[in-house]
């Protein structure tokens, strides 16, 4: 079995020989990721890069840190050069008036279809997996800005589904790109959680969000595609409702916070699931005992459920203060311990 035909078996819990890699070493990594499409918006060009522009600062007079804009109209800014940044004024703050004349960032469609061909040869026997930039709450939490978006579930739901629909609209190409140029799976990341509980109600969620969740991803199986979510935060009472929505695997980088046990034991059969040891609770502790105990535990847990977990690293340790050789003591038990 190589490591294209092993991911599409697991996340389409079918059988497998172990569990799957993604580690930075390389040797041990059936994935091969490919970026989104270039993004391109007029008013954002010259001003994607960290910096202090004058017409964007005097939008958001209230903030003294660096600003820049994304490709669909937001600024966002960041303190002392010590953070990636957040979105400080979202495109259609304003007012849901705006959407009718907003328009999403335009893209190359054969440069993209041309470069996601290029990195499918490149990948040979692993599974291409593709970041796609239009995720369905996080496009929506940055243009409404967060805390208008979260009003926006009580008391603009009708504009909430307009927009969905225009999102979706927008994302077919993209999918029919990487049906079309050799992609196995589409990935997008909208973060549902705090530390402690789901953004909204999960009613609001099943009401709102699972039929965009169910749509996108009969869109993604038509075309012979997976779809995973990464998602941050407490959300376990969503879970559920993508399962049936059809989402293939979930990301999360905090997998204790709701417990390997828990997702293999109660999804370890209808879904896949992707993930480091858990960065905040484990890795970052620096405890080799503690590390490496839990990465034994969530192999075996998952290894009695199905096998359908695929073993990664976190993609920027600096970011986060853990030192990287911590990881590969994680890396080392997952390694001795992937076989079904």
């Amino acid at each position: 079995m190589n490591a294209k035909q092993r991911i599409r078996a697991i996340l389409r819990r079918q059988p497998h020989d172990r569990l799957g890699w993604d580690f930075l070493d390389k040797e041990h990594c059936d994935i091969r990721f490919v970026p989104g499409p270039r993004l391109y918006r007029p008013e954002a060009e010259g001003k994607g890069a960290w910096g202090h522009y004058p017409d964007l600062a005097a939008r958001v007079p209230h903030f003294r840190g660096e600003v820049c804009m994304d490709a669909f109209g937001n600024i966002l800014g960041r303190l002392e050069g010590k953070t990636k940044g957040e979105c400080v004024r979202g495109a259609l703050q304003d007012g849901w008036e705006a959407l009718a004349d907003y328009r999403f960032p335009t893209y190359d469609a054969e440069e993209y279809g041309r470069f996601v061909r290029e990195r499918a040869a490149e990948a040979g026997d692993h599974y291409v997996g593709c970041w796609m930039p239009a995720s369905i709450f996080s496009i929506l939490r940055d243009l409404r800005l967060i805390s208008n978006a979260l009003v926006d579930t009580i008391e603009e739901p009708e504009n909430i589904g307009e927009f969905l629909n225009r999102l979706y609209d927008y994302t077919l190409p993209m999918l029919d790109a990487l049906a079309r140029n050799g992609a196995d799976g589409a990935m997008i990341a909208d973060d549902w959680g705090t530390q402690i509980s789901p953004f909204i109600s999960p009613a609001s969620f099943e009401e709102l969000f699972a039929p965009a969740y169910a749509r996108l991803a009969a869109a993604c199986h038509e075309r012979g595609l997976d779809l995973v979510v990464h998602s941050c935060g407490l959300v376990y009472p969503l879970v559920g409702m993508m399962v049936e929505a059809g989402v293939d695997g979930f990301q999360f980088d905090q997998p204790e916070l709701t417990g390997s046990r828990v997702w293999a034991e109660e999804y370890g059969g209808r879904a896949a699931f992707y993930c480091p040891v858990d960065i905040q609770k484990v890795l970052s502790t620096g405890d080799r005992a503690l590390i490496e105990k839990t990465a034994k535990a969530m192999c075996d847990v998952f290894r009695a459920h199905g096998g359908n977990l695929i073993c990664k690293d976190y993609p920027s340790y600096g970011d986060i203060g853990v030192d990287p050789a911590w990881a590969r003591w994680a890396e080392d038990v997952i390694i001795d311990n992937s076989a079904l």
